[in-house]
């Protein structure tokens, strides 16, 4: 199982101190056989205390050295030696009649409970790392991941932020691979999805954790927020009409929004974009002057503003259009349609200067590539 948070744990090894143990006395386990060499973890805590109480303590008890390599494996799931412990632990497991799960998962319990938020998430990503299919550990899991995602958030890292938040959706999302009726796990995810601003998907998973069975007080809170984003879905359907080529229903969804929007940007960006897919330049040139009076350097609406002039025929208007862009935002897109009105214009000169600076700035770009390609027909 892969961890994108796995490097923010590392330190925690220092917590640990690594002796060689031989092949005797009490670490005789049947069914295992120690491998020469093998560098096994303990606590420094654990250490402290021994050598402070020796009469109580006069070898290092394996109880402490397999809560170590628990610990161990959930700081680094790729840890060289991590094969072998596991191997150590299911030995050890069955001469004590010691649940390995079930401890790992007592121990992250009770770290969680006493706000040691860091150490509760290693404990319960060993259990994951060892065994994998195991969905309650997985959703704990991804509730630490919350948790510790906010402390971020508080501190002002935003990459680490992120980066829990995504690791929490992920393993959200492996649960329903292997048990698609987890409906805690859609109920969580409707949340993520929600701040993603995926609120189609919001709205599928609190739809399928309603349909799996909630308690009456999640019942209605996924209700209450299904309400507040039923716009914002509406929004998103309209969208994803467009780029399936449906501007027309598109606009059926859209244009209902307006009146209750007026000033939001997003939503007259792609109300005018399907109306120019319609060809309705005009009304599509109404919404684009909109968000301009609203953000004079909108550069996707100006980008688009520069397509409908070209449309027109209206190609000096168009070029003003795309070079104030520029002057905001050097994008090989506007160089590319900016490079392509002067074609068009016949200015030769000036069209291989804008579509050379697109290919410089995007070489792998297959539309700025083709817009050389054009203009290379030309000069050659």
């Amino acid at each position: 199982m892969k961890f994108r948070i796995e490097k923010y744990f590392f330190d925690l090894a220092e917590e640990l101190a690594f002796i060689n143990i031989k092949n005797d006395g009490e670490f005789i386990l049947q069914g295992y056989e120690l491998k020469e060499g093998l560098e096994v973890p303990i606590k420094n805590s654990v250490l402290v205390k021994g050598i402070k109480n020796r009469t109580a303590q006069d070898e290092l008890n394996i109880m402490s050295i397999a809560d170590a390599m628990i610990y161990m494996i959930g700081i680094d799931s790729n840890f060289v030696y991590n094969e072998e412990y596991i191997k150590f632990l299911q030995a050890f497991s069955k001469k004590v009649n010691l649940n390995i799960r079930d401890y790992a998962g007592y121990m992250s319990r009770k770290n969680f409970e006493e706000g040691s938020l860091r150490e509760a998430l290693v404990y319960i990503k060993s259990l994951i790392t060892i065994y994998e299919n195991d969905v309650d550990a997985l959703y704990n899991y991804a509730v630490i991941c919350q948790e510790l995602a906010l402390g971020y958030k508080a501190d002002k890292n935003e990459k680490a932020f992120n980066n829990f938040l995504l690791e929490a959706v992920e393993k959200l999302e492996e649960i329903l691979k292997i048990d698609e009726d987890y409906e805690s796990a859609y109920y969580q995810l409707g949340f993520h999805y929600m701040n993603q601003n995926q609120f189609i998907k919001a709205k599928l998973a609190w739809q399928k954790a309603l349909e799996m069975g909630v308690d009456d007080e999640i019942h209605s809170e996924i209700q209450d927020n299904l309400m507040k984003i039923h716009k914002k879905v509406q929004y998103e359907e309209g969208c994803n009409l467009i780029f399936q080529g449906n501007p027309q229903q598109a606009l059926e969804k859209l244009l209902p929004l307006e009146s209750e929007y007026p000033d939001w940007w997003n939503l007259l960006f792609m109300i005018g974009l399907s109306y120019r897919y319609l060809n309705q330049l005009d009304e599509a040139m109404r919404y684009f002057e909109k968000i301009l009076m609203l953000y004079p350097k909108q550069v996707d609406t100006m980008s688009e503003m520069g397509l409908i002039y070209a449309l027109k025929g209206q190609f000096e208007k168009s070029i003003e259009i795309f070079s104030n862009a520029l002057k905001i935002k050097e994008d090989p897109e506007i160089l590319c349609n900016l490079g392509m009105v002067y074609l068009n214009n016949g200015e030769l000169d000036e069209a291989k200067y804008y579509i050379e600076r697109a290919y410089e700035l995007n070489p792998d770009d297959e539309v700025t590539i083709s817009c050389l390609n054009e203009i290379q027909k030309y000069m050659s």
